[in-house]
């Protein structure tokens, strides 16, 4: 795929000088980690490794996120862990985006990680990070979820519709979750054009700036120690295509976790 996608642009000099490159995939492609495509020469590096990737649904939606409306506020993260019993690294990973950040963070584990506290909590936060479940639902994608605490009036479950009603005003969201990058379309398995269904395409319409979600199953504990690293690099300032790809050349640079399964499922949506 390196050769097919990336050596051609490579070899006719487009990508010399360049730091980011901003993908737009297109059918199958949506399946594809682009940060873990492999040069094909000795000694060949990860396309993470040279660029900070980012994606996007389309090029106009690329350049009309630089420019939409966003309520200015602080920096305030909400980090929430409604799973900790079956997820228990996902404990470990918000509460110490709790440390990071002090008093500019706010933290919801388990029967408290509610949608309720989910809405109360939103308008205050800069950022949102959900360490939890997420199910993608193939027959009919507008019933994809991410899983919440359950509560007197809800079953936890923050599906499509639900993304589109919380009212989001220029976020970063992190879906620290199984394949919450994945969408379908309406037309088969692969269908002809772009207008796929998703948490990604949901949370961009609902009016978040930049999504980080994740391609396939991904392992509790790895995911723990990158998004640590994410959220370090991101309070130094870092945006969040060059957080995320700081932090997954640690993970490659690290032995046990070197393995593109580990890190390369997280990709960068948005700006």
């Amino acid at each position: 795929l390196y050769s097919t996608l990336i050596s051609p642009v490579e070899q006719r000099g487009f990508l010399r000088g360049k730091r980011r490159l901003v993908i737009v995939p297109h059918a199958e492609l949506h399946f594809v980690s682009f940060a873990s495509l492999l040069a094909a020469k000795p000694g060949g590096k990860f396309l993470v490794e040279t660029f900070d990737i980012e994606y996007a649904p389309s090029a106009t939606a690329w350049v009309r996120l630089a420019s939409r409306p966003t309520i200015r506020r602080p920096t305030h993260i909400l980090a929430m862990a409604p799973n900790v019993d079956r997820l228990p690294a996902s404990r470990t990973e918000v509460e110490s985006i709790g440390r990071l950040y002090g008093r500019s963070a706010t933290v919801r584990v388990g029967r408290d990680a509610s949608i309720e506290s989910l809405r109360r909590d939103l308008p205050h936060a800069s950022a949102l990070h959900l360490a939890t479940f997420g199910v993608l639902n193939k027959r009919n994608p507008l019933f994809s979820f991410v899983k919440l605490a359950p509560s007197h009036d809800s079953d936890g479950r923050l599906a499509v519709n639900d993304v589109l009603a919380l009212g989001l005003s220029g976020q970063t969201v992190i879906l620290s979750a199984c394949q919450t990058a994945l969408g379908w379309g309406a037309n088969g398995d692969v269908p002809a054009g772009d207008d796929w269904i998703g948490l990604v395409q949901s949370f961009l319409q609902g009016g978040a700036k930049s999504v980080v979600a994740t391609l396939w199953p991904v392992d509790d504990r790895a995911t723990s120690m990158l998004m640590r690293q994410y959220h370090s690099n991101s309070a130094a300032g870092k945006g969040v295509s060059e957080a995320l790809a700081l932090s997954q050349r640690d993970a490659i640079r690290n032995k046990k976790t070197s393995s593109p399964f580990y890190w390369a499922a997280f990709v960068a949506n948005g700006r």
